[in-house]
């Protein structure tokens, strides 16, 4: 068996693989192997109700989503399976942005022994509190820019989900979503990040139990690459939940990194580095 890792990617909400196209070819052409996942009914598996495809604004808040069934231990599921199938080919490190750091929390719960090394990338990251929504509910995260954002979604959800209008006509959406996510980023830039975004997200993943259990997630080796320009999840959240971690397994502390982005990253050489270098 290889003594070279895979990179296995897990992506945030609303997003699929192809969020990580680029860092999964700037790996492979230094020699690293890297994969991202689609997670259960997203990328090619994605739902796009057809009010969304019509932009029937009126029906869209109504119209069902099959979606609504998922929770976060389908991802789970999926994530292990694929965390299996590669560990047969040597060490793994598991990435996970945003949301997903749901998943890689979850997934490190279960197959500890299989996961070389965790990288939460401005993640979720949850310890004393149990899931997305219990931070969700107070300062720092609280921002307007998350509050923004969120509105957008209620306006157009169905029950057992959260629908974002991502084709909208309004520039205040766009605009909210440039705030939040990438500041920093031209309006082109925003525009071609909407395309990639799918309109459905399980509304139950945000209320899961994503707490890691010191006996099992807290024997993994982790880093956190903390995203200083974060509006979305501001670096003093991030900073929290890594001193939360540390705290549950102060014998296995977070290794910290920074990069200056945005909550969504554009294409940044800096995190290829950091990556590179966690794979020895």
């Amino acid at each position: 068996m290889s003594q070279d890792p895979t990179y296995v990617f897990v992506h945030g909400t609303h997003a699929n693989a192809y969020y990580w196209s680029w860092f999964c070819q700037e790996l492979a052409l230094r020699g690293r192997r890297a994969l991202a996942v689609d997670l259960p009914g997203h990328g090619v598996d994605a739902v796009l109700p057809d009010a969304y495809q019509r932009q029937d604004l009126a029906a869209l808040p109504a119209e069902p989503s099959p979606l609504a069934k998922l929770t976060a231990e389908d991802y789970a599921d999926h994530v292990e399976e694929v965390v299996r199938r590669a560990r047969r080919n040597g060490p793994v490190v598991l990435v996970g942005h945003s949301q997903g750091g749901v998943t890689l929390s979850l997934v490190g719960n279960r197959v500890p022994d299989l996961i070389h090394r965790l990288v939460y990338i401005s993640a979720f990251c949850c310890v004393d509190r149990p899931s997305m929504a219990a931070y969700l509910q107070e300062p720092p995260l609280l921002t307007g820019e998350l509050a923004r954002i969120t509105q957008l979604s209620l306006e157009s959800s169905p029950e057992g989900v959260a629908r974002v209008n991502w084709r909208s006509a309004d520039p205040a959406h766009e605009a909210a979503f440039r705030a939040a996510n990438a500041h920093t980023w031209t309006p082109a830039q925003s525009r071609a990040m909407h395309q990639m975004l799918q309109p459905d997200e399980p509304g139950s993943i945000t209320t899961a139990d994503a707490r890691g259990h010191a006996e099992t997630w807290g024997r993994i080796p982790r880093t956190y690459v903390r995203l200083t320009q974060d509006r979305l999840l501001p670096p003093e959240l991030q900073d929290q939940w890594i001193a939360e971690a540390d705290r549950l397994t102060p014998d296995n502390p977070f290794d910290v990194h920074s990069i200056a982005s945005p909550h969504f990253l554009a294409r940044d050489p800096e995190l290829v580095d950091v990556l590179d270098r966690l794979g020895g």
